[in-house]
């Protein structure tokens, strides 16, 4: 399969995420959601942006400190622009690719352009981390809640993955020495840094606060539009809806969220169109939240073209 194939490919399945949430639209009715979206007042809509923009200010903080630890020198606001402006390039390139187009703006900065990207691979791996964490409480919650999880009648899926595994092992070892050659003068890049414990608590928390405000933005307005629901439930939900989003058979979680709302609200025995309006009010806020990188970006533009020269 060629690299043109495969983007293609690539492209044509996010629409999957668009038709299924079009198809949940037409099941639970227009009608209904829009009297559901409604709800929600103006006021509101900009409080929640507020609070989005600060967990972006906060994660701002904590990528210049990693850059800082990388010796690459990064002012507050420079940090702040040019991490709006990545935010803004995520959402809008596949796969959320845009985002390393940050080393664009601060190339001449670069110690190296090694370091660079293990810079941003740092400041994804703190997202990835509290994520995960994050996600593992929910799944936690919802089994002890709900009993969700229940042990399979057969195993022939576990097994065939515990092969995969072994198998991909013994590749790896058999091709060892060229994959250390590959990979050692990255991994010496990547722990070149100086963060040391304190600041990597230091950005671990911000990570942890960040992420509370945005995924808390799910239970402001559902606060909001006066759906009683377990708020601790819909919060550690949101995360996995987080984990979700990555898929790549979706445009900014279109269809993967709203899918995995209706069956969060289910459990709850909640109305659907609820979940479903809970979900494109967050989406609307996602894009007005954009809207500070999109104007810095049109400011200074850059062909995102120019990432596959930085190697």
């Amino acid at each position: 399969m060629t690299k043109r194939s495969f983007l293609n490919i690539s492209f044509w399945l996010k629409f999957l995420g668009i038709i299924l949430l079009f198809y949940l639209i037409y099941k639970v009715g227009w009608r209904e959601t829009f009297a559901s979206i409604s709800k929600i007042s103006f006021i509101h809509v900009l409080v929640a942006v507020l609070i989005l923009w600060i967990a972006f200010y906060l994660k701002s903080i904590r990528w210049r400190i990693i850059s800082n630890s990388y010796g690459i020198p990064l002012g507050r606001y420079r940090a702040l622009k040019v991490f709006f402006i990545g935010l803004f390039l995520a959402n809008i390139t596949p796969g959320r690719l845009g985002d390393f187009g940050r080393l664009l703006y601060i190339k001449d900065d670069l110690p190296t352009q090694k370091i660079g990207w293990s810079s941003l691979i740092m400041d994804r791996l703190f997202d990835l981390i509290c994520l995960l964490l994050f996600s593992l409480l929910a799944v936690i919650y919802y089994q002890f809640s709900f009993y969700i999880l229940k042990l399979p009648k057969e195993y022939g899926g576990i097994i065939l993955s515990l092969l995969g595994g072994v198998v991909f092992f013994l590749i790896l070892f058999r091709y060892r020495k060229k994959f250390v050659k590959i990979v050692k003068p990255w991994q010496e890049a990547f722990t070149s840094h100086d963060l040391g414990w304190l600041k990597s608590a230091q950005s671990f928390v911000i990570t942890c606060f960040s992420m509370v405000l945005i995924y808390g933005v799910f239970n402001y307005i559902a606060w909001a539009m006066g759906i009683e629901i377990d708020h601790l439930g819909l919060f550690l939900g949101t995360f996995i809806l987080g984990i979700l989003s990555l898929l790549p058979i979706t445009v900014l979680g279109i269809g993967v969220r709203e899918t995995s709302l209706v069956l969060i609200f289910q459990l709850y025995k909640l109305p659907a169109e609820d979940a479903i309006a809970l979900s494109l009010i967050i989406f609307l806020l996602q894009l007005i939240s954009f809207i500070p990188g999109a104007i810095w970006f049109y400011l200074s533009p850059i062909r995102l073209q120019d990432l596959k020269q930085m190697k």
